[in-house]
Protein backbone atom coordinates (compact mmCIF):
# COMPACT_ATOMS: atom_id res chain seq x y z
CA UNK A 1 0.00 0.00 0.00
CA UNK A 2 1.22 3.48 -0.90
CA UNK A 3 1.92 5.97 1.62
CA UNK A 4 -1.14 8.24 -0.10
CA UNK A 5 -3.35 4.95 0.38
CA UNK A 6 -2.17 4.49 3.74
CA UNK A 7 -3.54 7.75 4.42
CA UNK A 8 -6.48 7.68 2.58
CA UNK A 9 -7.36 4.75 4.76
CA UNK A 10 -7.51 6.60 7.75
CA UNK A 11 -3.59 5.49 8.96
CA UNK A 12 -0.51 7.81 9.48
CA UNK A 13 2.80 7.45 8.44
CA UNK A 14 3.48 5.21 12.20
CA UNK A 15 0.49 3.21 11.29
CA UNK A 16 -1.62 4.05 14.08
CA UNK A 17 -5.27 5.09 13.42
CA UNK A 18 -5.39 8.38 14.47
CA UNK A 19 -6.88 9.80 11.66
CA UNK A 20 -8.88 7.07 11.49
CA UNK A 21 -10.70 8.02 14.84
CA UNK A 22 -11.32 11.38 14.01
CA UNK A 23 -13.40 9.99 11.06
CA UNK A 24 -14.94 7.61 13.53
CA UNK A 25 -16.39 10.42 15.90
CA UNK A 26 -17.67 11.74 12.43
CA UNK A 27 -19.47 8.75 11.26
CA UNK A 28 -21.77 8.47 14.75
CA UNK A 29 -23.19 11.90 14.01
CA UNK A 30 -27.12 11.67 13.24
CA UNK A 31 -28.81 13.18 10.78
CA UNK A 32 -32.25 13.56 9.92
CA UNK A 33 -33.43 11.35 6.75
CA UNK A 34 -36.65 12.39 5.11
CA UNK A 35 -38.76 10.66 2.23
CA UNK A 36 -40.24 12.98 -0.22
CA UNK A 37 -43.00 11.68 -2.17
CA UNK A 38 -43.85 15.31 -4.10
CA UNK A 39 -44.83 18.90 -3.08
CA UNK A 40 -47.99 21.09 -3.14
CA UNK A 41 -47.75 24.78 -2.33
CA UNK A 42 -50.93 25.60 -0.49
CA UNK A 43 -52.72 28.78 0.48
CA UNK A 44 -53.71 29.36 4.16
CA UNK A 45 -57.45 29.10 2.87
CA UNK A 46 -57.12 25.28 1.38
CA UNK A 47 -54.79 24.24 4.75
CA UNK A 48 -57.42 25.42 6.99
CA UNK A 49 -60.40 23.65 4.76
CA UNK A 50 -58.50 20.17 5.03
CA UNK A 51 -60.37 17.72 7.30
CA UNK A 52 -60.59 14.38 7.96
CA UNK A 53 -60.60 12.13 4.95
CA UNK A 54 -59.16 15.03 2.83
CA UNK A 55 -56.94 14.27 0.00
CA UNK A 56 -53.86 16.57 -0.86
CA UNK A 57 -52.77 15.63 -4.47
CA UNK A 58 -49.02 15.72 -5.30
CA UNK A 59 -46.69 17.16 -8.03
CA UNK A 60 -45.56 13.36 -8.83
CA UNK A 61 -46.82 10.52 -10.02
CA UNK A 62 -47.05 6.99 -8.57
CA UNK A 63 -44.24 5.22 -10.54
CA UNK A 64 -42.15 8.44 -9.63
CA UNK A 65 -39.25 7.88 -7.47
CA UNK A 66 -39.44 8.80 -4.21
CA UNK A 67 -36.71 11.24 -2.94
CA UNK A 68 -33.66 10.37 -0.22
CA UNK A 69 -32.88 13.54 1.79
CA UNK A 70 -30.17 13.80 4.21
CA UNK A 71 -30.27 17.14 5.59
CA UNK A 72 -32.45 18.74 3.21
CA UNK A 73 -30.11 17.38 0.44
CA UNK A 74 -31.08 14.79 -2.04
CA UNK A 75 -28.71 11.85 -1.63
CA UNK A 76 -30.97 9.57 -3.08
CA UNK A 77 -33.96 8.28 -4.92
CA UNK A 78 -35.93 4.97 -4.57
CA UNK A 79 -39.28 3.78 -4.44
CA UNK A 80 -42.09 3.09 -0.78
CA UNK A 81 -42.05 -0.35 0.34
CA UNK A 82 -43.21 -1.95 3.59
CA UNK A 83 -41.66 -3.89 5.68
CA UNK A 84 -42.79 -5.43 8.54
CA UNK A 85 -45.73 -3.17 8.79
CA UNK A 86 -43.56 -0.38 8.71
CA UNK A 87 -42.45 2.26 5.62
CA UNK A 88 -39.22 1.90 3.73
CA UNK A 89 -37.44 2.85 1.21
CA UNK A 90 -35.54 0.35 -1.62
CA UNK A 91 -32.80 2.74 -3.07
CA UNK A 92 -32.85 2.94 -6.83
CA UNK A 93 -30.48 5.57 -7.42
CA UNK A 94 -27.62 7.50 -5.44
CA UNK A 95 -27.68 10.95 -6.71
CA UNK A 96 -24.72 12.69 -8.25
CA UNK A 97 -22.46 14.88 -6.04
CA UNK A 98 -24.01 18.24 -8.00
CA UNK A 99 -27.47 17.31 -6.95
CA UNK A 100 -26.34 17.33 -3.32
CA UNK A 101 -25.48 21.01 -4.09
CA UNK A 102 -28.46 21.88 -6.28
CA UNK A 103 -31.30 20.32 -3.60
CA UNK A 104 -29.58 22.89 -0.99
CA UNK A 105 -32.50 25.34 -0.04
CA UNK A 106 -31.32 28.78 -0.91
CA UNK A 107 -30.63 30.91 2.36
CA UNK A 108 -29.04 33.41 0.48
CA UNK A 109 -30.24 37.09 2.04
CA UNK A 110 -32.48 38.91 -0.61
CA UNK A 111 -31.38 42.25 -2.47
CA UNK A 112 -33.50 44.13 -0.07
CA UNK A 113 -32.51 43.11 2.72
CA UNK A 114 -28.63 42.99 1.42
CA UNK A 115 -29.43 46.50 1.11
CA UNK A 116 -31.02 47.44 4.66
CA UNK A 117 -27.96 45.98 6.44
CA UNK A 118 -25.76 48.19 3.85
CA UNK A 119 -27.56 51.62 4.77
CA UNK A 120 -27.28 50.15 8.70
CA UNK A 121 -23.59 50.68 8.79
CA UNK A 122 -23.51 53.72 6.85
Amino acid sequence: MSENSNHAAGLTANGNGAAGSALDILLDIELPVTLRFGRRQMTLEEVLRLDTGSIVEFDRATEDPVEVLVNDRVVARGEAVTVHGHYGVRILEIARPREHLDSIPDVRPSPAAVAVKGEERA
